[in-house]
C-alpha cells in the first residue's frame, strides 16, 4: 500500500510522551550517580573498585531513587518549553492546539488508492461503459491514464478534465459512478453557487465564517491522498468578496490545485500552512466550454458530449431496472414516458429525470399494499 505525507509540516507533539520519559530517567539516573559516588567516596577502598563495580552500585541504588513533586513539576515545564519551540520551528505554531489535533492524522502518511492490475482497469472500464455508452469519450480518456497507472505501477491519479456538453445528459452521474467503481472518495462541488470559490480553497480566518476548502476536508475525513473532486457548472462559477473587501476569483482557487506547481505544496488559506495536493483527480463540467475561464481550459483535457438521443435513455433506463430488480410494468411505463417527451427540437428529456423516475418506481413497488 502507498502513502504520502500530505502535511508538508513536523509533528510538534510527536514525541511528549517519549521526552517526558527521557526527561525523567536522565534525572534519575543523575541522582543515583551522585548518591553512589557519595557512598563509595574517595578513599583508599574506593580506588579498587572497577567502571563496573560503579555501574552496579548505581544500578542498585536507582530503586531508592524517586522524584518530588517539585521535580515533576519543572519537568513538565521544561516538556512544555520544547515543544513550544518546535511547534513554532514546524510551521503551526500560529495554530491552535484544537487546530493541530484536528490536523494530526496528516501529519502522519495517508494511504493512495492504486488500481490492483491492468486487467482490473479494464473491467472497471468495461462497467462504467456499459451503464453510459454514450460517455465513451470520457471512458476513453479515463482508461488510458489508467492503464498507465497500472502498468508503471502508480496510484491513481487521472489527468484534469472538462466535460462540455447540454444540460442533463449525466456528466455528474458518470464522475459519480466513476468514483465508486474505482473505489476512492468523492466530493462535488457546485460552481454556481455563490461563495465557491472558497468551498475549494477554504477562507481566510478574517472572514466571518472562516474554515477550510472542501478537497482538504475530504481528505481529513477519508483519511485518502487521492479523491476525485468535481466542479459541477464550472461555466457559471462566481467570485466573491471578503469581508475586508477583497475580490476573489473563482478561477484562481482552482487553479492553484491544478496547476502542478502549485499543486504540490498548495498553502491552505484558512490552516495557512502548506499541503501536498497534487495526487487528487480533477472532473469539471459545464454545458458550454467556451463560457470558462481560458487558464482553466489550457490545464484540462476537453471533451465535447452531444445531446441524449431517446434510444440512449431506453438503454440507460433498461439497464438500471435490471440492477434495481423492477418489474416490466414499471420500466414498461419509464420507457412509454421517454417516448413521449420528445420536444420539438428533437431533445427528449434529461437522464436526472430518467434517474428520478426509477427511484420514484423502486418506492412504489417496495410501499406495502394496503387492504
Amino acid at each position: 500500500m502507498k502513502t504520502i505525507k500530505l502535511l508538508l509540516a513536523a509533528d510538534p507533539n510527536l514525541e511528549k510522551d517519549a521526552l517526558t520519559h527521557r526527561l525523567t530517567e536522565y534525572l534519575k539516573n543523575l541522582r543515583k550517580t551522585r548518591l553512589a559516588k557519595e557512598l563509595i567516596g574517595d578513599d583508599e577502598h574506593s580506588v579498587d573498585l572497577g567502571g563496573d563495580d560503579f555501574e552496579k552500585v548505581a544500578t542498585e541504588l536507582s530503586d531508592g531513587v524517586a522524584l518530588t513533586w517539585d521535580d515533576k513539576r519543572r519537568i513538565k515545564k521544561r516538556v512544555q518549553r520544547i515543544l513550544q519551540l518546535r511547534t513554532e520551528a514546524s510551521g503551526l505554531g500560529h495554530l491552535s492546539e484544537e487546530e493541530i489535533q484536528r490536523l494530526r492524522p496528516l501529519m502522519n502518511e495517508v494511504r493512495l488508492v492504486e488500481p490492483r492490475d491492468e486487467h482490473w482497469v479494464d473491467e472497471t472500464v468495461s462497467a462504467l461503459h456499459a451503464e453510459m455508452p454514450w460517455m465513451a469519450a470520457a471512458t476513453n480518456e479515463v482508461w488510458r491514464a489508467l492503464r498507465q497507472n497500472a502498468s508503471s505501477k502508480d496510484t491513481i491519479r487521472l489527468p484534469s478534465l472538462l466535460l462540455s456538453g447540454p444540460p442533463g445528459i449525466g456528466k455528474s452521474v458518470w464522475a459519480r459512478r466513476l468514483s465508486e467503481l474505482l473505489e476512492i472518495p468523492r466530493c462535488a462541488i457546485d460552481a454556481s453557487l455563490g461563495g465557491v470559490g472558497f468551498s475549494v480553497a477554504g477562507t481566510e480566518r478574517g472572514w466571518s465564517s472562516a474554515q477550510p476548502g472542501r478537497p482538504l476536508e475530504t481528505i481529513l475525513q477519508h483519511r485518502v491522498g487521492n479523491p476525485l473532486i468535481v466542479v459541477d457548472e464550472i461555466c457559471k462559477a462566481q467570485s466573491g468578496t471578503s469581508d475586508r473587501g477583497a475580490h476573489h476569483a473563482f478561477s484562481d482557487s482552482l487553479l492553484s490545485f491544478l496547476e502542478p506547481a502549485t499543486a504540490v505544496a498548495w498553502e491552505c488559506p484558512y490552516y495557512r500552512t502548506k499541503f501536498d495536493m497534487s495526487h487528487i483527480s480533477w472532473i469539471l463540467t459545464a454545458n458550454d466550454a467556451s463560457r470558462v475561464p481560458e487558464p482553466l481550459v489550457n490545464r484540462c483535457t476537453v471533451i465535447e458530449l452531444q445531446a441524449l438521443t431517446c434510444k440512449q435513455l431506453r438503454g440507460f433506463a433498461r439497464r438500471q431496472a435490471a440492477r434495481m430488480e423492477l418489474s416490466e410494468a414499471s420500466l414498461d411505463a419509464i420507457e412509454r414516458v421517454i417516448e413521449h417527451s420528445m420536444d420539438e427540437r428533437g431533445h427528449s428529456m434529461s437522464l436526472r429525470n430518467v434517474i428520478r423516475m426509477l427511484h420514484r418506481a423502486v418506492a412504489l413497488e417496495s410501499r406495502e399494499t394496503h387492504h
